[in-house]
């Protein structure tokens, strides 16, 4: 897996990753393991009224002023 930054786009309100000096969005449904201090988890990208993830069984909203960290 390689390490990507994630950041929101609020003109198109989709999250992206850099790959190749260029965006790629991602979409529901999507799955990488995001970065938590040393650590990654796996999770789910979700859409409701806000996007969220899903880890194991617990759901959480990202900021959309934050870059996280994820593994594609």
């Amino acid at each position: 897996m390689i390490k990507y930054s994630m950041h929101y786009d609020q003109n198109q309100e989709q999250w992206f990753v850099e790959r190749q000096e260029r965006d790629y969005a991602l979409h529901c449904g999507e799955t990488f393991a995001l970065y938590i201090g040393r650590r990654s988890i796996p999770c789910r990208l979700e859409l409701a009224d806000k996007w969220y993830v899903v880890m194991e069984d617990a759901r959480f909203d990202l900021r959309e002023n934050d870059q996280y960290t994820i593994y594609l």
